[in-house]
């Protein structure tokens, strides 16, 4: 097989693939590309810029990515079944659901790459922290995949009667009463991607800040054990407020399936992030 076909089927969506050679060529020829891109990076950005051990980084980021692009090509048909991997509402290339499908694969790498980091830099909290950050919103957006998903996308804006006629067979339209129907226009919907950023900000503030404090706890003897957990369990709170869009949507004077909406969710991930800080500050003076 020529060197331009292998680079297509590389990049090519496995929805695409049609047989198993295809899938096997997309597998290895990845798994090759992967090994020097995630090489190269590790050793740039770990090993160069933070001058840090980077082969653990290295490997955890390879192998979890591996297993991630396995899954995803041989039991796509198997994904796309049961969670409709492709867009009916969406314009994206991948349908709300499925997107939030990709990001459980990836979650393992998200997990083991902070991990590595924490170990790698004599700070395990902080890689605990910002991995627990990084995974609890994919884990709660599976949990809740029916709010994450293309239906989300289609906003209902109330409801109207129609007259309800029939053709007949001669051409003539006989009336047989009025029918209600719900008017719908399309938002911006629930966007997984837009949503696991933002509770992952909210997230690696707090959380994050709350691990990290266990370690200097254990340490220096400063933040108090109790702030460092009141950190991370507020942090954890917070980070639940984005994955019920659909309940907040309910009591907030603003459609949150609309781009005005996330607009409105964006900047509330700022003000939830300098209300917890201050929280956080609070409670550490007061215990300690």
């Amino acid at each position: 097989m020529e060197f331009r076909n292998i680079l297509s089927l590389m990049f090519k969506s496995p929805a695409k693939l049609k047989n198993e050679q295809e899938r096997r060529i997309q597998f290895l020829s990845s798994s090759i590309f992967l090994f020097i891109f995630f090489y190269v990076l590790s050793y740039l950005f770990v090993g160069v810029l933070m001058k840090l051990d980077y082969f653990p980084f290295f490997l955890s980021l390879y192998f979890t990515s591996i297993l991630a692009n396995y899954i995803g090509t041989y039991y796509w048909k198997v994904l796309d079944e049961k969670y409709s991997m492709l867009p009916t509402k969406s314009t994206f290339s991948y349908s709300y659901q499925g997107y939030v499908m990709i990001f459980v694969l990836f979650s393992p790498m998200f997990f083991f790459v902070m991990l590595s980091l924490g170990l790698t830099s004599d700070n395990f909290f902080f890689g605990l922290g910002g991995a627990v950050a990084l995974v609890y919103p994919i884990l709660g957006m599976f949990i809740r995949i029916k709010t994450f998903n293309d239906d989300s996308i289609i906003i209902p804006t109330g409801k109207a009667v129609l007259p309800d006629k029939v053709v007949l067979p001669d051409g003539k339209e006989l009336s047989s009463g009025k029918k209600e129907v719900t008017e719908t226009v399309r938002g911006f919907g629930f966007m997984p991607i837009s949503y696991w950023i933002l509770a992952s900000a909210v997230g690696l503030y707090t959380v994050g800040r709350g691990f990290s404090g266990i370690q200097l706890h254990f340490t220096n003897g400063t933040p108090s054990l109790e702030a460092a957990i009141f950190s991370i369990f507020l942090g954890l709170l917070l980070q639940t407020l984005y994955l019920f869009p659909d309940k907040l949507n309910k009591v907030v004077p603003i459609e949150l399936r609309t781009k005005k909406g996330f607009l409105f969710m964006f900047i509330l991930a700022f003000v939830l992030v300098g209300v917890s800080q201050f929280l956080i500050g609070i409670v550490t003076i007061l215990t300690s």
